[in-house]
């Protein structure tokens, strides 16, 4: 595994730890963000601490260089590459329709005095992770068709 690997995991570390400090220091609004980030930083960065020691034992040395392989030849496949673009499709008119309801029902909501930013932004989020698992829901669904 490459040292780079090990670098951004330091990196994500460093990120976290400063983030608990800031938010350990500070009693505000953002600390709670804070906390998340450090959370975010520092489980990131020990994951990827730990996958750079377990992949580079002598051990899993070859495991991993199989592994290696096989991603780069699925990369590199016509096929997926052209499913994962059509996906990329599929999923962003999806969205793109969403979207545009969304607008419409908080409009409605913001004119009847009902809408509070906490829950636009919980809704955002949600969308954002039914963003990606209709990305890759629809890039298995046409993998199949086509294999």
């Amino acid at each position: 595994m490459k040292k780079n690997n090990l670098y951004i995991g330091l990196l994500y570390m460093v990120f976290g730890i400063v983030c608990l400090w800031f938010a350990l220091k500070n009693d505000n609004s953002l600390s709670s963000l804070l906390f998340g980030f450090s959370g975010a930083g520092l489980i990131g960065g020990l994951s990827l601490i730990f996958k750079y020691f377990y992949w580079s034992s002598s051990k899993r040395k070859h495991v991993y260089e199989a592994r290696l392989e096989e991603e780069q030849i699925n990369l590199r496949d016509e096929l997926k590459e052209s499913l994962r673009n059509l996906s990329g499709r599929i999923a962003y008119i999806i969205i793109l329709l969403v979207i545009t309801l969304s607008i419409v029902v908080f409009s409605i909501i913001g004119l009847l005095g009902i809408m509070e930013t906490k829950l636009f932004v919980i809704y955002l989020g949600i969308l954002w992770i039914f963003m990606y698992v209709v990305g890759v829901f629809v890039y298995r669904i046409l993998l199949k068709k086509y294999q």
